[in-house]
């Protein structure tokens, strides 16, 4: 008698389907995310504050305001050569720089009282018969200058590093004093408040977002460049003497800063613009 076999269809493991797609799916979300996250800088990174503050309040009170805090995009060739040698000063390590006192010129009238130094002329400290020159030698501010901002610095006679102060070049030296001739500007109260949001690189470009609010008194401004007022921040204001980061991120101007990474593996500054106002949302 012959025997019928019967085959029997085999039912697929549907759970074990469903498990080996999560799976995939999971180690695809992670993949990603190590991929997209890999270039990632957390907003106290050592790198970030050190790019974040190329642009410091010093900048904002002694070389005429954050330029990169402009109403439009600002390149760094767009920025004179005295300001970016003013910013460089007032970054750079000068402990090192020589201070040589020189006496007034003898025939220096009484409302006059300035020192000639070969061929240089300068101030006399308050109260005194003497002027104060720093030495400071010349590549000291020109490597801080091309770290900053990419490029040799081009060689000037004379820059200010505040409305008070100037720095003149002589050979391989700045020498810096008190100016001859300076103005001092009296305002209101000007308060600065920026902070980092994020920073990427990507292909040796990176990218950093941060918020920035410049109080007057009990006004916020957009900029540091007009007068463009930012209403929904000084509606919030409220008689606050300090802001903290969530009142800055959340009423602040966004602005998007560009670095590029230089062939020592140090960064310098490209390009600033805003991204997002606040009167808008």
């Amino acid at each position: 008698m012959k025997k019928e076999v019967i085959k029997k269809d085999k039912n697929p493991d549907y759970v074990l389907i469903g498990l080996i797609v999560v799976l995939i799916i999971v180690l695809g979300v992670l993949v990603f995310t190590k991929i997209a996250s890999r270039n990632t800088y957390k907003t106290d990174d050592e790198l970030v504050v050190e790019l974040h503050d190329y642009f410091s309040t010093k900048s904002l009170e002694d070389c005429n305001g954050l330029f990169n805090y402009s109403n439009t995009k600002v390149n760094s060739s767009e920025i004179d050569n005295a300001t970016k040698l003013c910013v460089a000063y007032n970054k750079s390590n000068l402990k090192d720089s020589t201070s040589n006192t020189h006496n007034v010129d003898e025939k220096a009238k009484e409302d006059r009282q300035i020192c000639t130094v070969d061929g240089m002329v300068f101030k006399a400290d308050e109260g005194t018969k003497n002027c104060t020159v720093q030495e400071i030698a010349k590549n000291k501010i020109n490597s801080t200058y091309k770290k900053i901002f990419g490029s040799d610095a081009e060689e000037i006679e004379s820059f200010k590093t505040d409305s008070t102060h100037i720095c003149y070049l002589k050979d391989d030296k700045y020498y810096c004093g008190l100016s001859e001739k300076f103005d001092i500007i009296v305002g209101n109260d000007v308060t600065v408040y920026r902070v980092v949001d994020s920073a990427k690189e990507d292909d040796g470009t990176l990218t950093m977002y941060d918020y920035f609010i410049r109080k007057v008194l009990n006004d916020c401004y957009n900029n540091y460049t007009t007068q463009d007022t930012n209403a929904i921040c000084t509606k919030n204001l409220k008689g606050q003497k300090d802001l903290d980061y969530d009142f800055v991120k959340k009423y602040g101007v966004k602005y998007k800063h560009i670095y590029k990474k230089a062939s020592d593996g140090s960064y310098y500054w490209v390009s600033s613009e805003p991204v997002e106002n606040p009167n808008n949302k």
